[in-house]
């Protein structure tokens, strides 16, 4: 199996037509037809459902379209790795956080980052905490910040920052208060 077998493989999976991947690729459809086949005889399995007007993947193609995903970011990552080494820091830094302060936080830290290493790019992801666990035990991310509670046993854990609660209570309810005094269960 080749690279190109994998990149060919993706663009027809995202397009969903060997007509507009082999455009994408800037090659002839027939090529690329015949490229797949290759790939699916090798793998000993059928990747494509194809039909006259739709292409879909089977359950083996979804299956290969993850597995494809991983190889060519880790394709990236190391053409990056290898560049960063001669000419000093750039390239991408993959980050995954869930929704809440997440976001703004690694938004002032990028910015401050940016400064000393102008040539890093940033690809941020947001999910649930189940799907950033997922990319960082899979290697997709290099850093991520997820909310308590998280596994101390599988990943390296850094407090960095405290989320406040606050209690929303509309006027004319028993519990408001002028005085905002903080609200104690009881």
């Amino acid at each position: 199996m080749e690279l190109r077998h994998i990149r060919y493989f993706k663009a027809v999976a995202e397009e969903k037509s060997f007509t507009k991947a082999a455009e994408q690729l800037a090659i002839a459809q027939p090529p690329l037809s015949r490229q797949i086949q290759d790939l699916e005889a090798e793998l000993g399995t059928t990747l494509f459902l194809r039909t006259p007007h739709k292409v879909s993947l089977t359950e083996e193609g979804e299956l290969f379209l993850q597995y494809a995903n991983q190889i060519l970011d880790l394709v990236n990552r190391s053409e990056e790795d290898v560049r960063e080494r001669k000419e000093g820091l750039q390239g991408t830094l993959y980050i995954a956080s869930v929704e809440g302060c997440g976001p703004r936080l690694f938004a002032e830290w990028i910015s401050g980052f940016q400064q000393r290493h102008p040539h890093v790019q940033y690809n941020l992801w947001n999910g649930n905490t189940d799907d950033v666990n997922n990319r960082v035990t899979k290697g997709l991310c290099e850093i991520a910040m997820i909310t308590a509670p998280y596994n101390t046993e599988e990943f390296h854990v850094l407090p960095v920052y405290e989320e406040p609660w606050v209690a929303v209570i509309p006027k004319g309810h028993a519990l408001y208060s002028w005085e905002n005094d903080p609200v104690k269960p009881s």
